[in-house]
């Protein structure tokens, strides 16, 4: 029976190909894992809430409309609207002075 011999450099290389080798299919595992089984999740999850949003601002939307029909005050409607747009996100979140004028005065 013979006895291998590897020189030290030889043994470094083999030791970082091993490494290396360990490595990639690590990442090829998650990326496996996360393809097939977290992306779907967090899509679902997504979607869930943006359908929940869609119902809540559709329900929201319909219920100003009545209020402008029924004849409500114009200023409880324009507070509404004015909520439902910061939820939306279409305006920041000052509210204006009895002036009609934000707070910085613009």
């Amino acid at each position: 029976m013979q006895v291998l011999q590897i020189d030290m450099a030889t043994l470094g290389w083999l030791l970082f190909a091993a490494a290396a080798g360990s490595s990639l299919l690590t990442l090829i595992l998650l990326g496996i894992i996360g393809h097939f089984w977290l992306a779907p999740r967090v899509e679902r999850k997504i979607d869930r809430r943006l359908e929940e949003g869609a119902a809540q601002l559709e329900e929201r939307l319909r219920q100003r409309f009545l209020d402008l029909l029924t004849g409500r005050s114009r200023d409880v409607i324009r507070d509404r609207a004015r909520d439902l747009a910061r939820g939306v996100g279409l305006i920041s979140g000052r509210r204006q002075g009895a002036s009609g004028k934000d707070d910085t005065g613009e």
